[in-house]
Formats: C-alpha cells, structure tokens, sequence
C-alpha cells in the first residue's frame, strides 16, 4: 500500500485509465493496485504464467501456452485450447488451469489497451541486475548511487535525443523501415474507403485491414503496437496516403524528449556537495551490510560508530570521480523547459 501510494503520488499521469500494469500476479499487489489505481488495467506477465503452467504441467505444455498468449482472436484462441487438451499430456487439467485466468489479462485478442509488445513484466525486473553491484554499500551510500545512476542515465539519453535529428525513435524507425522493403510483395483490394483485403502475390495468405473505428488489421499487430503493420502500409501505398499518421505519438523522439526534459529536474554538482555530506565508509559494508567501526576521538580513546561523517571536500570529490555526472553541473538547476 506504502509503495503504490508513493508511487502514485510521483508519477504524473499513472492513476489515468488508459495506463496497463503488469505485474506477476502477486496477491497483495493486485489488491493494492485494486483498491489504489482502480482506473488501471492490470495484465500479468506471461512468463510467470508460463512458468507457473511449466511447473505444474510440463515443459511441453509450457512451450505450447505461447499461442494462448498471441492469439490473435477469439476463435484461435478456442482452437488452441482444443488442441491442448487433447494431443497433450495433462491437457485437461492445463486447460482447466488456463481457463481460471482471465483471457483479458494476458491473451493478445482480448486485452483492452495495447500493450506494446509488453507481455511479460522483465523489461522492469532487469533493473535488479543494473543495481546489483550496488546491493554491497549501506542503505545511505545504496540510495546515492541509485540517485547517481538514475540521473546520469537520464542525461545521457536526454542529450541523445537532443542531438538527434530523426523523426522516431530508433527502435519503430528500424522497424517501420523493414516494412517498407517488403510491402510491395502484397496487393491491395479496397472495399471502400476504411476496408480492405490485403493478401500476397500468390494469394496465399490474406488479411483484413479496417481503420474506423480505430486502425485495425486481422495480423493484430497495429492494435498490440499502435503502428502500422506491412499490411496497412500497402493499403497506404495503394490509396497513395502516408503511414505515419498512423503511428502513436509514443514513438517519436519529441515524446522521448519531452519525458527526459521534465520527469527528473537535472541538479548541478553544488547542490549535491550542499545537500549530501555522509554516507558509510567503505570499510564498514560487507556483503551489504555496514559493520560497526571504531573512531578515534582523540587522546588515545575511540568510541563505537556505524557510519563516518565525511565532510564536504571529500564529498564533493566522490561526486567528481563519477564521469558523466561531471557534465551534469554545467547545467542550470530545476526543471528544463
């Protein structure tokens, strides 16, 4: 309940309904997101479903939950279930298992908001690796280095979008680019004007692309990414329209760049020296915790201590020794317009 509600408070924007949560499915945090954030939509990471199903079924069953998860409509999704219960061992129970989950909470024909190609919750889950050498310092000295990380990534990806002079980022551009090569292997039949079937040369494979109400194709990959599919981009080509209307806000560096300009005002060195004067010795942590130390006071007696004051020169020389951060001190502090 702590962690939502401070989590809240610092995240403009997070308690709006068009915001999809992803998480393990821990109890307590559904609960809390419930009672906290009961605009949001909330999904489940699917690789702790499919770990949970690798647990209690098997490997194979594991392997084949993945169509569950990118079912591209209801129908395939019923076919997948079929299937599973009777060509595979335990099939009964598995689909017994899966048909207790919610389908709109991990199935990609049913989710509500689009999910980004977002199913599992590891995209968050990886910052334990980034911070896991910091796990060895005492919890003062732990949140500073934090602090020190978070703001130089920040700078670091705020100085590269502002140097950049492409129109999206380089993810959806690669992507989108990719499309381009190949569209010309479809061909368009329109309808009307919001309706089209699109299929290959041979005629092989088709699919439905509709843009009312909203953009839309059978491949599914427009509502999970809210880009244009290759699908879409020859229907664009063959009504002579331009695809990047059709492209989310979300990919294009001034997005980026607004995100990196206001979430975390940028904060010179001097401030840093005025506002942090201390934190634990290095000789006092040991496999994450701080040992206690003795210190002199003069005189010949000592006293106990967990933590060394250090005063300001020593500070501000520990803030200099960290490279990007440097950088960081020629910029105006407080917010960036």
């Amino acid at each position: 309940m702590w962690f939502v509600g401070n989590l809240k408070a610092s995240m403009y924007g997070l308690a709006s309904p068009n915001v999809l949560i992803v998480s393990d499915r821990q109890k307590g945090l559904v609960d809390v997101d419930a009672e906290e954030l009961p605009t949001n939509e909330h999904i489940h990471c699917a690789h702790h479903l499919q770990m949970n199903i690798r647990r209690h079924f098997g490997a194979q069953v594991s392997k084949f939950f993945q169509r569950l998860v990118y079912a591209t409509s209801q129908a395939r999704y019923e076919e997948a279930l079929g299937i599973l219960e009777k060509d595979y061992p335990n099939g009964k129970e598995a689909v017994a298992y899966i048909k207790a989950i919610d389908p709109r909470k991990f199935s990609r024909y049913a989710l509500v908001l689009p999910r980004y190609g977002r199913v599992t919750s590891n995209a968050v889950e990886c910052m334990n690796v980034a911070f896991l050498k910091l796990r060895e310092y005492a919890s003062r000295r732990l949140l500073f280095e934090v602090w020190i990380y978070v703001m130089r990534s920040f700078y670091e990806r705020r100085t590269t979008v502002e140097g950049s002079i492409d129109l999206l980022k380089e993810y959806a551009k690669g992507r989108l680019f990719e499309f381009e090569r190949e569209y010309g292997r479809y061909v368009t039949y329109n309808a009307d004007d919001d309706n089209a079937l699109v299929q290959t040369n041979g005629g092989v494979d088709q699919w439905i692309v509709r843009r009312h109400p909203r953009l839309s194709c059978s491949c599914y990959e427009p509502q999970e990414m809210q880009w244009p599919c290759i699908h879409v981009m020859s229907w664009c080509k063959g009504k002579g329209e331009d695809y990047l209307p059709y492209v989310d806000m979300i990919y294009f560096q001034k997005s980026l760049l607004a995100c990196y300009s206001q979430a975390i005002p940028l904060v010179t060195e001097q401030d840093l020296v005025i506002h942090i004067t201390c934190r634990a010795p290095e000789a006092a942590v040991r496999k994450g915790r701080a040992r206690t130390v003795r210190i002199p006071n003069g005189g010949g007696s000592s006293r106990w201590h967990r933590e060394y004051m250090y005063p300001v020169q020593d500070e501000a020389r520990l803030i200099s020794s960290q490279g990007p951060l440097t950088a960081i001190s020629d910029q105006a502090a407080g917010p960036s317009t």
